[in-house]
């Protein structure tokens, strides 16, 4: 018999769109996308294993001979099997697509990519977590320097590795320099915690402070920064982990 991730499926899953092709390094992103749709599809099996395909023929009997005709579970079975191993392909860059064209079950392709692309997709993750720790806002305007720490934290989040709002705030007010001194002490003594956006509106306000008094020549704020801003002055605020000691 045909397993249950063989039987009615909800989305054909030709008709599904991948918007990001798996290239040598998104892996994680790629495997976000494409999962859920096989899950929500029931054919999550033909990945793992556990569908295992029926019999080819059975028997049928006709008055006192017994003959085989083709099983149509099988049929069905062979029909969705072909989709799982197409669908991955689909979605898959050029220079991947060599690497799992000689794969003729699904199973072998998520596995090949697994064992291909997951160690990949780990090194980008704690180098990711690395440049969160050591990114410094430097001469980066407060709206840059957070919107590209936003953007470092969306890439562990889409390898499942969330980064949540507290812990963001600290990895940026750890790259603030000396000059900020002054609206992160007041943030850090806060009791309850302070949001990324909030964070944002107040440092951005802080700013905007500090750009009216000096006549708004940014380029004087620069040179404050480049003058003021040290490792030793940034270190106490780098939050705990392995990560906030490279």
């Amino acid at each position: 018999m045909a397993s249950s991730s063989s039987s009615a499926v909800p989305t054909p899953l030709l008709g599904q769109v991948v918007v990001v092709k798996l290239n040598k390094g998104n892996y994680a992103l790629w495997r976000a996308q494409v999962l859920p749709i096989i899950r929500g599809a029931q054919l999550q099996g033909y990945l793992d294993g556990t569908s295992k395909a029926p019999e080819e023929e059975v028997d049928i009997k006709i008055d006192d001979k017994t003959l085989k005709e083709p099983n149509p579970e099988f049929i069905q079975w062979t029909a969705l099997q072909q989709q799982v191993l197409v669908f991955p392909m689909m979605s898959i860059a050029q220079e991947v697509m060599g690497q799992a064209a000689a794969c003729d079950t699904p199973q072998e392709v998520w596995s090949l990519l697994e064992q291909t692309y997951a160690s990949q997709s780990r090194a980008r993750t704690v180098n990711t977590r690395i440049a969160l720790a050591t990114t410094r806002k430097g001469d980066m305007s407060i709206s840059e320097y957070i919107t590209k720490m936003k953007s470092l934290a969306d890439e562990m989040a889409s390898a499942k590795k969330k980064v949540d709002d507290e812990e963001l705030v600290s990895y940026i007010l750890a790259g603030l320099d000396e000059e900020y001194n002054s609206v992160v002490s007041a943030l850090l003594a806060r009791v309850e915690p302070v949001s990324v956006a909030e964070a944002h509106s107040q440092l951005l306000t802080f700013e905007n402070r500090m750009n009216l008094m000096h006549g708004g020549h940014q380029a004087y704020a620069n040179t404050t920064r480049r003058g003021r801003g040290g490792p030793q002055a940034r270190g106490c605020f780098l939050p705990d982990g392995p990560a906030a000691g490279g």
